[in-house]
């Protein structure tokens, strides 16, 4: 490991110390964020209703107050006085949506979904505006794109209605988007916001669903530029390119726009060249043209980089310190923050031109595989096979010439493309472990010939899924090559954990030892080692999101039912402690015996909380690899990684929501613990000198105004729950008793766990009288009438209410009629709620639910209140 001679000694030591404050506690933030999720939705019954409002209410507030004495208590210390608050204030608003999922879940509210989601941004927003932290805004920013979302959702046929087809939707969505772009931008000129991560990701959702409306709407030729997105496109466009070129350059965006103007010419020139020459040999033309405007984005982007930056506001480039996020106190006074090892030459383009070029030979590929396809020019698996070897050997001859920047796209399509076809050629042709070894062996041998970054990692790609096929043969020997496609699709528990995770350690490990190898061999030997490096790492991350986690209680049984299966479980738990002995071990003369030992230790006992959770550990290990080697990069996917991957986790079976919610818990819990030690523990051994003592300085009015606005928030918060709670509670004391005949069906809610599905027998009524006393048929809509309204329900003899009639008010009504409220959803009647949360693992004693019990007011506001079954009895 090289350690610049520039720094002092004990930089390095600060910088280690930095980034395991930061991501001990950001980590420990994720991880209890979502074992609350996982809690909530577990609808854990062993516990009353106030045992679990009080719980979590009581878990928000020490988070809220917890931000509020620590943005105080640091006032005095830079680049920490805002990062501890700000991640206090995310884990606050993680669990403020799971407090408004709790509310809906125990009352059976049924408000809209999308309803939950915006009274969570509305909530949040205090908190936002007093953090200053990019987490949080990036919370509320996806918290409200989901709200929007969902509501555009539920009146999508309103939308399609007013403005003739569904097109706003794209154009709401990047709408506020872009406005929330133009936000974050203003932020960062006068209030110095960080703009590393925040205008990109708004600006990715601003271009991509208006990019995707154009590529996937109903339009014809040049039609679809002159409608309301197509000109909203050109608008965005020509404004974000000319802003991020001349205003404040941001290749990445340019990149962005580059790559959807690519998108928009396959969907306009395709059409033109089919009407022009209907068939399959326009694909060829328009594979040229997309591989030629990918070769001039690059052309022009590397330019611009290449070019010195217009003067920006110091706004836009984030502290150091600040970028640290929460860091320790210095151990020298005015020690550098060190770069921990010298960055890889840099002989490719970067990495987003690298993007943009993968992206353009991915769809020229495509093209051409089409082309051969329907051209009729193959037509045997054995000529598919010829020509692969062909199109292979030509790619690769190209490459390896002093071929223009076009002639070398053209020459990776077609190397890939040979690829394909020589894998088509032996699908058939030789057994399912002969065809993965050829595989193999082809997709090694164009890698080591073709000096190409993006066809190695592409042929990388190719290695990997044949290296996990030869893996999943070796588990699994009466695998046959004539029902490999029904194992892949038979998916299930024993797959998940005796296949796909073993399969997915073992790419783990080769991915860690790839980077690890490329950077202690450095110069061209790491340069050719990248690409494959990063081929692997991506399909690690799709094999883990099928693999099954399994706790240590059951390790005993795995190893009894398959030792290699249960050997190489435990290697992935143990790969962050490996990967961060890997980047210590090096540097053990300039950090302490505490940093070199203690982190590889306490990552060995988390191991047990990452058995469940795969994923979690494959994330934390590329995150310790990309800082520890100096690939930021690598370290940026490990935090994206590890936010899809619970985002995942959450759906998979196999583990219940209870154990992952205490796994996560316990597991942020031990990691908040040695956040604390990274603090104390320096000054306990004498290797940091304790801080001077200063007094702090005053509370400024803009500190004071933050600190009232998250106390502030919070008792908003407290108030709109429990006066929420306040409000069921006398329905539930007070409503009439309303039983209503249902048909259930039972599928996984987002943050509210396990329910099913209702369609009241009285929606149908309800839309039959609507419709004028007509039964619906398949394309009658209701939503030309008035949207909601209410039906009078009288009881039959054995207790079950009937609709009498439909009306737009509650009154007029007998003393003998109930009203009840029905709402209008995506073309159909709801009443009350369409779904009924159960605790999980419970579905098969709500499989035989007949009726839903209700409560009702006066006003006609009504909760689910319980099932019952046939007998009108509670389940």
């Amino acid at each position: 490991m090289q350690v610049g001679t520039e720094r002092q000694a004990g930089s390095e030591l600060h910088a280690w110390r930095q980034f395991l404050a930061r991501s001990t506690l950001w980590l420990g933030v994720l991880l209890l964020g979502s074992a609350a999720v996982c809690w909530v939705a577990a609808n854990w019954q062993d516990m009353t209703k106030v045992q679990r409002f009080a719980g979590l209410q009581g878990l928000l507030a020490v988070c809220v107050l917890a931000a509020a004495w620590a943005g105080l208590r640091l006032r005095g210390t830079p680049g920490v006085r805002r990062s501890i608050p700000g991640a206090l204030l995310a884990l606050a608003g993680i669990l403020l949506g799971a407090l408004l999922a709790l509310l809906g879940q125990t009352y059976q509210t049924g408000a809209d979904t999308w309803e939950l989601f915006a009274w969570w941004a509305v909530l949040l927003l205090p908190w936002a505006l007093a953090a200053g932290s990019q987490a949080v805004w990036l919370l509320w920013a996806l918290v409200l794109n989901v709200a929007t979302a969902l509501w555009l959702g539920e009146r999508a046929f309103d939308w399609w209605m007013i403005f003739g087809g569904p097109g706003a939707s794209s154009l709401i969505m990047a709408a506020l988007n872009l406005v929330l772009l133009l936000a974050w931008e203003v932020a960062a000129r006068r209030w110095r916001a960080s703009t590393l991560f925040g205008p990109r990701i708004l600006a990715a959702l601003t271009i991509s669903v208006l990019v995707l409306s154009l590529m996937f709407g109903d339009y014809i030729l040049l039609r679809g530029l002159g409608t309301a997105n197509g000109v909203a496109w050109l608008a965005v466009t020509l404004g974000l390119g000319f802003y991020y070129q001349r205003g404040r350059r941001d290749l990445v965006i340019l990149a962005m726009l580059a790559a959807g103007v690519i998108c928009v010419s396959l969907r306009v020139v395709g059409e033109w060249l089919l009407r022009l020459e209907p068939g399959v040999w326009a694909a060829l033309p328009l594979a040229a043209l997309l591989m030629a405007e990918a070769v001039w984005a690059a052309r022009w982007l590397r330019r611009l980089g290449a070019e010195p930056p217009a003067p920006v506001a110091a706004a836009d480039a984030e502290p150091a310190a600040a970028s640290a996020g929460n860091a320790v106190d210095p151990a020298d006074a005015g020690a550098p923050v060190a770069q921990l090892a010298s960055a890889p030459a840099q002989a490719d383009p970067p990495w987003y031109v690298q993007c943009l070029l993968g992206l353009s030979a991915w769809l020229a590929t495509l093209l051409l595989l089409v082309f051969v396809a329907f051209s009729g020019v193959i037509t045997t698996e054995e000529g598919a096979l010829v020509a692969g070897l062909v199109l292979c050997a030509a790619g690769v001859a190209v490459l390896r010439s002093d071929a223009g920047p076009f002639w070398r796209q053209c020459g990776t399509a077609m190397a890939f493309t040979g690829q394909i076809l020589i894998i088509y050629g032996l699908s058939s042709s030789t057994s399912f472990t002969n065809a993965c070894l050829f595989v193999l062996l082809m997709a090694a041998a164009v890698y080591a010939l073709g000096p190409d970054a993006i066809l190695r990692f592409l042929s990388g790609l190719l290695i990997a899924l044949a290296a996990a096929g030869l893996i999943w043969r070796g588990l699994v020997p009466e695998l046959m090559r004539e029902d490999l496609l029904d194992a892949w699709l038979d998916f299930d528990l024993a797959q998940a954990t005796f296949v796909w995770l073993p399969v997915a350690v073992a790419g783990a490990w080769a991915t860690a030892v790839l980077f690890s190898l490329g950077h202690r061999l450095g110069g061209k030997r790491a340069h050719a080692l990248q690409p494959l490096a990063w081929a692997f790492l991506l399909s690690v991350q799709g094999m883990v999101w099928l693999a099954g986690g399994i706790s240590a209680q059951q390790l005993p049984a795995m190893w009894q039912l398959n030792p290699r299966t249960a050997v190489l479980v435990t290697a992935g738990a143990l790969l962050p402690a490996a990967a961060a002995l890997a980047v210590l071990w090096p540097r053990r003369h300039v950090l302490t015996a505490g940093v070199t030992w203690g982190v590889p230790l306490a990552l060995l006992i988390l191991a047990l909380f990452w058995l469940p959770s795969p994923g979690v550990g494959f994330a934390l290990a590329w995150l310790l690899l990309g800082f520890g080697l100096n690939q930021p990069r690598l370290a940026i996917f490990g935090v994206l990684s590890l936010l899809a991957y619970l985002g995942v986790y959450y759906y998979q079976l196999d583990v219940p929501l209870l154990q992952k919610a205490l796994w996560l818990g316990g597991a942020a819990v031990l990691l908040f613990i040695l956040r604390g030690l990274v603090w104390l523990v320096p000054r306990l051994m004498r290797t940091q000198a304790p801080a001077a003592h200063r007094p702090l300085p005053p509370v400024s009015g803009a500190l004071r105004w933050r600190t009232l606005a998250i106390l502030g928030g919070l008792a908003l918060v407290l108030a709109v729950a429990n006066g929420g709670i306040w409000q069921r509670e006398k329905l539930l004391a007070s409503g009439k008793v309303v039983i209503l005949e249902l048909a259930p069906v039972d599928p996984r809610s987002l943050m509210q766990g396990d329910y099913m599905a209702l369609n009241f027998a009285a929606s149908r009524e309800v839309t039959r009288l609507r419709l004028g006393g007509t039964d619906q048929r398949e394309g009658d809509s209701i939503l030309g009438y008035e949207p909601d309204g209410y039906v009078m329900l009288a009881r039959d003899e054995r207790g079950v209410s009937q609709p009498l009639r439909i009306q737009p008010e509650v009154h007029p009504h007998s003393d003998a009629e109930i009203p009840l409220r029905y709402r209008v959803r995506n073309n159909g009647v709801r009443i009350v709620t369409n779904a009924y949360f159960f605790p999980e693992g419970q579905a098969e004693r709500y499989q035989v639910a007949r009726y839903g019990e209700l409560r009702v007011a006066d006003n006609g506001e009504a909760l689910l209140v319980r099932m019952l079954g046939e007998d009108l009895q509670p389940l």
